[in-house]
């Protein structure tokens, strides 16, 4: 316990002493402050990439020149601009490129494929893309119903990337060509109010929904996770979960730049390289989803685990049953958070009294309850779903892009509705305890079990299907589908997994199969799901993984 005591002992008289710069509303514009904090520490290393660091000054150099060459493709303020990037420099160069010039980021799922991949470049208007070449093959699947864009900007990735691309009305260049520009601030009215994300939904029970963030609010939540998890100058972030995710852009991200500390930045997340690459940079923080926390207690044990600089592990849905083995095998502190898009970690554990399994209690802005269907308040103990609301202006979510009605059905009585099921102890201490939607958690992917409906149910023999999550062994869930095919039509499990592989993201393809008669319904023909979760992993599931089929990614 020594060296737990001494991270610990250090970083506090750290935090007792130290303050972060707020900024007055006005200034509360992303890209506003990163030019403020070039000018005070320009050779301050903000970003390490593998080995290629990267400073303050350099980062608002690169972040000038994409903006400028936006501005030069004719991308104006309110524009929409789909980025599809792995984790790489380039990703904040042009998100922060856009925002400088009032214009809008649209993160993209570097998984997606045809129908969902059209749709959310689509559905945003987005009139320019930054991808990388990697996905071609997926983009050109969908090029021709591309009207709106008019631009794309490659990235060439290896000594072998393909070509760019000629498609029909959309001109294509390099990233290199579209960012050849000067390094100066372009000259560009931005309000601390304008959109600067559409980060899109799982879509839950029905198409994805692209989620409104505005510059005032991603500085809400970026401050406030610098509060709650106490990061200081002296703290170096880690993270290998995807650009595109909000975890990444709120959790390190932001934080790392409002608290004038470092982020190590690897591609993806890796069981067995965590703790060497934490070792590596010094890394005092690293992100986690509910997966990765188990995946990390089944690696093989090693002499060096609690030897290591991380004091904090910040994320959500860490199994209650496994929380203090964790903190105890790896010296650290499990930090778990709750919230959505829309609502962006609304609850926190307090830092020095947190409480194996619970989500937190609410944070500064946010009032959170638990309520019941008519929305009248639990009580302590009682199971009910989690409703929330900012009590400060700009704070939250706008809405849903060109979607009044799923709007107004999210902030019903001025409350936004989670559709989270959970409940609130005696001590104000809140507990997730299942999704009252019917979103799929897959190691730390949403996955809407319509849309993989969807999918499965085109397939010219399959009649009707249904799609839940069962338990994983490494924590969250599998998605499983009940299958129904044609009067006289016959298909293979393996034949419905190929048929889904080109149309949709590989996690969300269904591990396990069931072919059946029937669906259980209600008299008004609905399907019963709870009755298909609740049975879990039956005899007659064909399992994709014991059957040895790989899937293309």
């Amino acid at each position: 316990m020594g060296r737990w005591d001494d991270k610990f002992e250090k970083h506090a008289k750290k935090w007792d002493s130290w303050n972060m710069q707020e900024y007055s509303q006005h200034d509360r514009i992303l890209t506003k402050i990163i030019e403020d904090k070039a000018r005070q520490y320009p050779d301050h290393v903000v970003w390490q990439f593998r080995d290629d660091p990267i400073t303050l000054a350099e980062f608002n150099e690169q972040i000038n020149k994409a903006a400028n060459g936006f501005l030069e493709l004719g991308v104006k303020r309110g524009d929409k601009v789909a980025i599809m990037l792995p984790n790489c420099p380039e990703f904040l160069y042009a998100w922060f490129g856009l925002n400088k010039i009032g214009a809008v980021e649209v993160p993209i799922n570097v998984a997606l494929k045809g129908n969902g991949l059209h749709y959310q470049i689509d559905q945003s208007d987005c009139v320019a893309m930054v991808a990388d070449t990697q996905y071609l093959d997926r983009l050109d699947e969908v090029s021709d119903d591309l009207k709106k864009l008019n631009h794309t900007a490659f990235i060439q990735t290896g000594d072998d990337a393909p070509a760019l691309p000629s498609w029909q009305g959309i001109e294509t260049m390099s990233y290199a060509a579209l960012t050849d520009r000067s390094g100066d601030t372009p000259d560009a009215q931005v309000h601390y109010s304008d959109m600067a994300s559409i980060l899109y939904t799982s879509g839950t029970t029905g198409v994805s929904k692209g989620v409104e963030m505005s510059h005032y609010y991603w500085y809400a939540v970026w401050s406030e996770s610098v509060k709650y998890s106490r990061y200081t100058e002296d703290d170096v972030l880690y993270t290998g979960l995807p650009f595109f995710h909000g975890n990444a852009q709120g959790i390190t991200i932001g934080p790392a730049i409002l608290a004038d500390a470092k982020a190590v930045i690897v591609d993806r997340f890796s069981a067995s390289r965590l703790w060497d690459d934490c070792r590596r940079w010094e890394c005092t923080e690293a992100n986690y989803i509910g997966g990765i926390i188990p995946i990390l207690l089944k690696q093989e044990p090693r002499e060096e685990d609690a030897d290591n600089p991380i004091r904090l592990m910040v994320g959500a849905a860490a199994p209650q049953d496994e929380w203090h083995a964790f903190q105890e095998r790896f010296n650290t502190k499990i930090l778990e958070v709750y919230g959505m898009t829309e609502c962006y970690v609304c609850l926190a554990s307090p830092y020095d009294e947190p409480r194996a399994g619970a989500c937190g209690k609410p944070i500064t802005g946010w009032d959170v309850r638990i309520v019941d269907d008519d929305d009248n308040e639990c009580e302590p103990g009682k199971l009910g779903e989690f409703i929330c609301r900012s009590d400060r202006m700009w704070v939250g979510t706008t809405g849903y892009y060109k979607k009044p009605e799923a709007t107004l059905e999210l902030f019903k009585n001025n409350w936004i509705h989670t559709g989270d099921l959970g409940r609130m102890d005696e001590d104000g201490y809140f507990f997730f305890v299942d999704r009252k939607k019917q979103a799929i958690r897959r190691r730390g992917e949403n996955i809407s079990s319509f849309e993989v409906e969807g999918v499965l149910s085109s397939h010219e023999a399959v009649l009707e299907s249904c799609v839940v999550g069962v338990p994983s062994d490494v924590g969250e869930e599998e998605v499983k589908a009940v299958v129904v095919l044609k009067p006289g039509q016959t298909a293979s499990e393996e034949e419905l997994i190929r048929w889904c592989e080109p149309r949709m993201a590989y996690f969300a393809i269904p591990r396990y199969i069931a072919i059946r008669d029937s669906l259980p319904k209600t008299p008004s023909e609905r399907v019963e799901k709870f009755k298909l979760k609740d049975e879990g992993i039956t005899a007659d599931c064909w399992d994709r993984e014991a059957a040895g089929i790989e899937l293309k990614r």
